[in-house]
């Protein structure tokens, strides 16, 4: 993380070296010396302000690229449609179960007016959901107690189920869409109260 106030130290001189097209310092200390530089009274034209504006978001775009790699399409504009990023969807599937990531991978085929991917996420985690409870019970695993042995079991099919979402998703959904990240706030709410009532239903049946 860049400091600001260890940027301010610098010298007019050091600055602009910050703010040339080939710059190979990070977005944030590339603004914080186009910001100290104009604090300091350095004129910029129109032109130059706008060069070194569109270096700073170029910047930012692949710094933001780079550190979402797995989710390709995720942008930071703001005009972009929200959707459920893929590594939500990782997360849902190895930690709440396949069929929630599903469902998110689903939410977002709808929004995109996809219906046929909504339903083939659907229908395949399902159907995979049925196969993972037949093999843990068929290995003689708990597939809620998250203390047993089996319990590793169940977090590789899991993982093995996402492989399976990730085939559909590249597939099915458009390869140049740029999608903003929507919010799982709800989505982590309503899956915890779901698995709080089957574990409860489990446990006192």
């Amino acid at each position: 993380m860049v400091n600001r106030s260890v940027i301010k130290k610098l010298s007019d001189n050091e600055l602009e070296k910050y703010i040339k097209p080939d710059s190979r310092s990070v977005a944030d200390a590339v603004q914080y010396a186009y910001e100290i530089l104009k604090d300091r009274g350095r004129y910029f034209a129109p032109a130059e302000s706008e060069q070194i504006e569109a270096l700073i978001n170029k910047k930012r775009e692949a710094e933001f690229a780079e550190e979402n790699s797995w989710d390709e399409g995720a942008t930071t504009d703001e005009d972009a449609i929200k959707l459920y990023k893929n590594s939500a969807i990782l997360f849902f599937c190895l930690f709440f179960g396949v069929i929630f990531g599903a469902v998110l991978q689903a939410l977002n085929f709808v929004r995109i007016k996809d219906i046929k991917g909504a339903v083939v996420s659907l229908l395949f985690a399902i159907g995979y959901t049925l196969l993972q409870i037949f093999i843990m019970d068929y290995i003689g695993g708990n597939y809620m107690d998250i203390t047993d042995s089996s319990f590793y079991i169940r977090l590789l099919l899991s993982g093995i189920g996402v492989v399976g979402l990730s085939l559909i998703r590249g597939l099915m959904f458009p390869k140049d869409l740029k999608y903003r990240s929507r919010s799982t706030v709800v989505p982590v709410v309503v899956s915890f109260l779901i698995l709080a009532a089957i574990f409860i239903m489990y446990t006192t049946g």
